[in-house]
Formats: structure tokens, sequence, C-alpha cells
């Protein structure tokens, strides 16, 4: 088992260009999860402050993105 994972550090696996950025969603759930996890008073606040967590950063990431894509935007037709 361990050689079959150690296989995956050689030759990782092919993922279309379009895959790579829903890769982002299970990262973002697991850093809302475990920061949420040292907040939380109670374990029944624990999901709804995680899913708010995790909406507040993809929607901190999207925006970031179109600021940033604008930017690439207007100096390409700038310069």
């Amino acid at each position: 088992m361990s050689g079959l994972l150690a296989l995956l550090f050689v030759h990782p696996l092919e993922l279309p260009t379009g895959a790579r950025l829903w890769m982002l969603l299970p990262l973002v759930a697991c850093v809302a999860v475990v920061y949420r996890a040292t907040r939380a008073r109670t374990a029944r606040e624990l999901p709804r402050a995680t899913l708010v967590t995790f909406v507040q950063i993809v929607v901190g990431m999207v925006a970031i993105a179109a600021a940033f894509y604008a930017a690439h935007m207007l100096a390409r037709h700038v310069l």
C-alpha cells in the first residue's frame, strides 16, 4: 500500500485544467472546519459557523481573483 502511495509522488495524477480549480473547495472546507473547531464554544454552533466561514473564504477568493483578472486586463490594454 505504501508503495502505491509513493508512486503518486513520482507520477502524479493528471487533472484537467478546469478540475484544478475545484480542488480549492475541499481545502477551504478543511481550513474552515479546523479554524471554527478552535473557536467554537460548543459543538452545537460548529456546523453553522463552519458553513459561514466556508462561504466567506470562497467569496473572498473569488473577489481577489476577479480583482487580479481586472488588473491584468487593464494592464494588457494599457501596455
